[in-house]
């Protein structure tokens, strides 16, 4: 019997069918930083923060770069707490350790910190303006540990950078710092006709139309945008591709991110 090989994750928002990863200036920069922190040290790891707002494709990238750079060894965390506990859980869940985690914080960070020093480990840390002190805390100690090997990537919104500028020991250990800007017209231009075939052969009037009244240069309304259309061009009597089109697709969105 032949064994199928294992489907990519679809990262895109929504799953959204047809989407192509695409490299923006962003993103090539955050493989360089992956690339950087993840052989600091002698293979070690360093750590790094990327910061920036929401659905301008920070996760995204480092979800995608990470499956070619550390396939293996990479721990994905997303936080819905800012508790050390749900933090501890979520890494001792990860790292496949049997039960539940101990409700003892010493024994269950000693047993997380056992398997961390069996060989490399990249902890990405989705969500991270959630952390609380001791969450952020934690994260440098296992980090800091002489017998762990342990690369960090932290992921959050713009207030995160604020946030561990607050925590002067985390701060000072962080070697590398991204943040994550909207796509200007030039990069709307070329990446989202490559992005997804509804956008093909959009005039560039239309693009920057389209950006300036509802996406402003974000990945995620993008995406929005594309799913909802592709939608409509898909149901009966299969409209094609039009400004009529697209305006009615821009009744269904919030009208508060359009202006």
């Amino acid at each position: 019997m032949t064994t199928q090989p294992e489907a990519s994750p679809n990262y895109h928002y929504l799953g959204l069918a047809g989407a192509r990863p695409i490299l923006t200036n962003a993103s090539e920069e955050t493989y360089a930083n992956l690339v950087t922190t993840l052989g600091a040290d002698n293979g070690n790891g360093a750590i790094m923060c990327i910061h920036g707002g929401v659905g301008l494709g920070k996760t995204f990238a480092v979800n995608l770069h990470l499956d070619e750079l550390a396939p293996d060894t990479t721990l994905r965390i997303k936080l819905n707490s800012a508790k050390i506990q749900a933090l501890r859980a979520s890494l001792y869940n990860k790292l496949g350790l049997p039960g539940e985690a101990p409700a003892n914080s010493t024994r269950c960070e000693t047993m997380i910190k056992s398997v961390l020093s069996e060989g490399p480990r990249v902890l990405v840390v989705d969500e991270a303006q959630w952390l609380d002190t001791r969450a952020f805390e934690f994260i440098r100690e296992l980090w800091d540990d002489d017998e762990t090997r342990l690369a960090v990537v932290l992921i959050g919104a713009e207030t995160t950078y604020q946030k561990i500028k607050n925590r002067p020991a985390l701060d000072s250990r962080i070697l590398i710092w991204q943040r994550y800007k909207p796509l200007t017209p030039t990069e709307v231009l070329s990446t989202i006709p490559k992005y997804h075939p509804v956008w093909t052969h959009t005039p560039a009037d239309d693009l920057l139309w389209i950006d300036d009244l509802a996406c402003h240069g974000n990945f995620r309304q993008w995406a929005k945008i594309t799913y909802l259309l592709q939608e409509a061009m898909s149901t009966p009597p299969h409209p094609k591709y039009s400004r009529d089109l697209v305006t009615a697709v821009f009744s269904r969105l919030d009208p508060t991110t359009r202006r």
